[in-house]
């Protein structure tokens, strides 16, 4: 089962990275939103089913 992330605008300045729906950052840059969800990805790739249970837990 894989996460779903999503990207979108926070009011009118910010950029809000989103999990399964839950808010997981808030980022100035649109940019620095992407590289929040690609940092995660890539993590989640590397680690499997070890970050799914932390997601759960948290």
């Amino acid at each position: 089962m894989s996460a779903r992330l999503t990207i979108t605008r926070y009011g009118s300045r910010y950029w809000a990275v989103w999990l399964d729906g839950q808010l997981l950052a808030v980022t100035l840059y649109k940019k620095g939103a992407q590289s929040v969800a690609s940092a995660i990805t890539q993590f989640s790739a590397h680690h499997g089913k070890e970050v799914h249970h932390a997601l759960q837990a948290a």
